[in-house]
């Protein structure tokens, strides 16, 4: 091996330590202070995105996470009482308004709160919530919901068979119109109710007298009842 071989072998191995090193410590530089760093930055710029501001004297506060959530109350009922409950974050009471009048006021305890209203008026009824913080005098109005108060008997119209009739076919049909959305039951059992209220259905009579209730109920539980009397005898 020449001498000329064996001085650029060993060039080429300080070069090679010397890259080696260079990157070992850029490495260790950029594990000491390059994620720190990097770090520093990013909380920086997450500060400025959640609207960092100043207080009145100066110092720099972080805007605090507020939230405040309503549990969905029934789209329906027969009672002018309702039990609005939910839960809030960073707020300490919450306002309760039904058809844009304030009816009650109540804390918050555990992020929880539950208040009872009363006033409800037939028909739609709007209620929302607003949440408030004493702390920070922050507010913030939940959606609104409405409510159908009900409180009258649903319509109940038989039109077959007449009370007190006789018949001499074991099989009659039975019929009639009721209010929409309202559910029908002979002796128990459901019928079906079209989108206008119409409804039928066939009914077997055992021998002899025969007592058949028909019962209207609707989404809020308001009942009408109506009973009729059918006599079956295949001789007449």
């Amino acid at each position: 091996m020449s001498r000329l071989t064996d001085h650029e072998r060993k060039q080429f191995a300080y070069k090679s330590a010397f890259l080696i090193g260079l990157t070992l410590a850029f490495i260790i530089f950029l594990l000491s202070f390059g994620f720190k760093l990097i770090i520093n930055g990013s909380l920086f710029i997450n500060q400025l995105a959640n609207g960092s501001k100043n207080s009145p004297d100066g110092i720099k506060t972080e805007q605090a996470l507020t939230s405040i959530l309503v549990d969905p109350p029934p789209s329906a009922t027969s009672s002018s009482r309702l039990l609005v409950t939910g839960s809030t974050v960073n707020f300490d009471s919450v306002e309760i308004y039904l058809n844009t009048e304030k009816i009650t006021e109540g804390p918050v305890t555990g992020d929880i709160f539950s208040e009872e209203i009363t006033g409800l008026e037939k028909g739609e009824n709007r209620i929302y919530v607003i949440a408030k913080s004493k702390k920070s005098k922050e507010t913030k109005k939940s959606p609104e919901f409405t409510v159908l108060l009900k409180t009258d008997k649903p319509k109940l119209e038989v039109t077959q068979p007449n009370d007190n009739s006789k018949s001499n076919k074991q099989e009659i049909k039975i019929e009639g119109k009721t209010d929409k959305e309202t559910y029908i039951k002979v002796n128990g059992q459901p019928v079906v109710v079209d989108s206008q209220g119409a409804f039928q259905t066939l009914y077997k009579l055992n021998d002899g007298d025969n007592s058949i209730e028909i019962i209207a109920e609707d989404i809020v539980g308001n009942q009408e009842k109506k009973t009729l009397k059918v006599t079956y005898s295949k001789d007449d």
